[in-house]
């Protein structure tokens, strides 16, 4: 044991206590914010991704039935989010299709004011009768007009002589110009 005769030795313990006594307080620590982050991430859901590549000015691409979306998040809802691309925005919803998410050194925004969910969304479009492509699941199709009603299972679009019924669980997202 080190004493008061020999300052050598405790100066030797104190060099190797430096060196290696807090490594294992460290391992440990990184261990435990690893398996918390991981715990964080298992806890998210889509809304949680949407508004972290939202708030960063994230790029973002979308892909879903009806193609694929490119630009940064303006909005996120409970359910859909608002990508601005370069000539047009998209409101889709989160739920179906890819999202690929690169991120942005510097951007972003916090949340501004919108609908809910997409459902509010539409009824959004259908007071203002702008006009819109209503972007149908797993068609590659899409519905140009503007929004006439949202039911309560449907949408209809009314294009110049025509009124298209569409089921709500149809649509992937709705796309217009800026």
């Amino acid at each position: 044991m080190p004493g008061r005769d020999n300052p050598d030795q405790l100066d030797e313990l104190a060099a190797h206590l430096r060196r290696f006594g807090g490594a294992e307080f460290v391992d440990e620590w990184e261990i435990t914010e690893a398996v918390t982050e991981q715990g964080r991430r298992r806890r998210s859901h889509l809304a949680h991704l949407w508004m972290n590549a939202m708030h960063r000015g994230d790029a973002v691409e979308f892909i879903a039935g009806f193609g694929r979306v490119a630009g940064t998040v303006d909005y996120v809802g409970k359910d859909y989010a608002t990508v601005l691309g370069q000539d047009f925005c998209w409101d889709v919803r989160t739920d179906r299709g890819v999202l690929t998410v690169e991120p942005a050194r510097s951007g972003g925004h916090t949340v501004r004011g919108g609908s809910v969910t997409f459902k509010a969304r539409l009824a959004e479009f259908e007071s203002t009768a702008e006009p819109v492509a209503v972007l149908l699941a797993g068609y590659a199709l899409e519905r140009r007009g503007h929004i006439d009603v949202v039911g309560v299972d449907h949408v209809i679009v009314r294009t110049d002589h025509r009124s298209h019924v569409i089921p709500l669980n149809l649509i992937e997202g709705v796309r217009r110009s800026l």
